[in-house]
C-alpha cells in the first residue's frame, strides 16, 4: 500500500515538472510580438606561419640555459651565427622549424641533454603589409600573423572622403590573387560582412571613388564624390550642388561626357525633369553638368571651358 502511495507521487511529481519546463521551452522558442534574433559565431583568424627571410631579427631563448639567450640578425645569406652552434641556415624555416633546428643541434652536439628552445621574431622585414590610395596614412605596416582588414585599414587612419567603398586586395602569399571587398562607412553591418583576412605581404588598394561635376551658374558648384555604390543621378548631383540659382537657365543645361576622343555634349531639360515631366538619368564618373547663366543660353558654346575648370572645382564627398 505504502509502496503504490510513493509511486503514484512519484508520477505526480514528473507530470508537474514536464508540464512546468514546457511553457519555459515555447518560450525560449517563440513568442507572439518577439523577433528571433540568431547569433553568429565569431570569424576566426587563423594566424598563418610565414618563413624566415634575410634581414629579420630573431630572438633565441634556452630554457634553463641563460647564457645561450641571444638576438641575432639573419645575413643576406639566410644565416645566423648562434652560440656554440655557430653558422646556422634558418632562411625559409618558421620561427618554430628553426627552434626545432636548433633543439636537434644542441641535443646532437651534446651540449644539452634535454633542451627546450624557443625562436621569435622580433623584426622581420617580409611581414608588412602595405596599403595605398585613399587612406589617411598609406604605407607599409608590420603585423604578425593574419589581420582583418578593418584592422589594417585602421592602422593606416581610416579611409579618406573621397574613398571608393570597394576595396582590392592582392594576395602575395603562395602566388598572386586578386580579391574584392567592400567597406562603407555608413553601414557597419555590411562593412563586418564584407571584412576579410589579410595576410603577411598582401597589398591592399583603396581606389578614388567615382566624381561627377556640376558646374556653372548653381549655389555650390564642385565635384561630388558617388558614395551610394558608385551610382548618382543628375537630380542628386543637382541637390548636392545646392541646386540652381535664380539667374540659372536651367532649360539650358548639358552634359558633357567624356569618350576615347574627348566630351560628347547633351543638351539637358533640367526644368521638365525637375518637374518630373522627363525621368531622371544616372551619371557616370567623370561626367560635367554645366548649368549656363541667363546671360549665356548656349552652353555648348563654352564647353571647352567648362571641361578646363574641373581642376579648380571643389571637391565635396557628401556623407549620407
Amino acid at each position: 500500500m505504502i509502496r503504490n502511495q510513493l509511486e503514484t507521487s512519484l508520477c505526480v511529481l514528473v507530470v508537474l515538472a514536464v508540464m512546468l519546463a514546457q511553457p519555459c521551452s515555447s518560450a525560449a522558442q517563440t513568442s507572439p510580438g518577439t523577433t528571433r534574433i540568431k547569433s553568429q559565431q565569431p570569424t576566426k583568424i587563423v594566424a598563418v606561419p610565414v618563413p624566415i627571410a634575410p634581414s629579420d631579427l630573431l630572438e633565441i631563448t634556452v630554457f634553463d640555459a641563460p647564457e645561450l639567450t641571444q638576438q641575432v640578425r639573419v645575413g643576406a645569406d639566410g644565416k645566423v651565427q648562434l652560440a656554440l652552434i655557430g653558422n646556422t641556415q634558418v632562411a625559409g624555416l618558421t620561427a618554430e622549424q628553426a627552434a626545432e633546428l636548433i633543439t636537434r643541434e644542441l641535443r646532437d652536439h651534446k651540449f644539452l641533454l634535454h633542451p627546450q628552445v624557443n625562436v621569435l621574431v622580433k623584426e622581420s622585414s617580409s611581414q608588412g603589409v602595405s596599403i595605398t590610395g585613399e587612406v589617411q596614412h598609406p604605407g607599409v605596416y608590420q603585423v604578425l600573423g593574419a589581420r582583418s582588414l578593418l584592422d589594417i585599414v585602421s592602422m593606416a587612419g581610416g579611409l579618406t572622403n573621397v574613398a571608393d567603398s570597394t576595396v582590392t586586395i592582392k594576395r602575395r602569399r603562395g602566388g598572386e590573387e586578386l580579391v574584392r571587398a567592400s567597406l562603407k562607412n555608413d553601414d557597419a553591418q555590411s562593412s563586418l560582412a564584407n571584412d576579410v583576412q589579410i595576410y603577411p605581404g598582401d597589398l591592399v588598394m583603396v581606389p578614388r571613388a567615382g566624381i561627377v561635376y556640376v558646374l556653372g551658374d548653381v549655389n555650390r558648384p564642385g565635384g561630388f564624390v558617388m558614395q551610394n555604390n558608385g551610382k548618382i543621378t543628375l537630380l542628386q548631383a543637382l541637390a548636392q550642388a545646392g541646386g540652381a540659382s535664380a539667374t540659372a537657365s536651367v532649360n539650358h543645361a548639358v552634359l558633357l561626357r567624356k569618350d576615347g576622343e574627348g566630351y560628347v555634349t547633351t543638351k539637358l531639360q533640367l526644368g521638365r525633369i525637375s518637374r518630373g515631366q522627363d525621368g531622371d538619368m544616372e551619371l557616370h564618373p567623370n561626367d560635367i553638368v554645366f548649368v549656363p547663366n541667363n546671360r549665356l543660353k548656349s552652353g555648348l558654346h563654352s564647353a571647352e571651358n567648362v571641361a578646363t575648370s574641373i581642376g579648380s572645382a571643389s571637391i565635396y564627398a557628401v556623407v549620407h
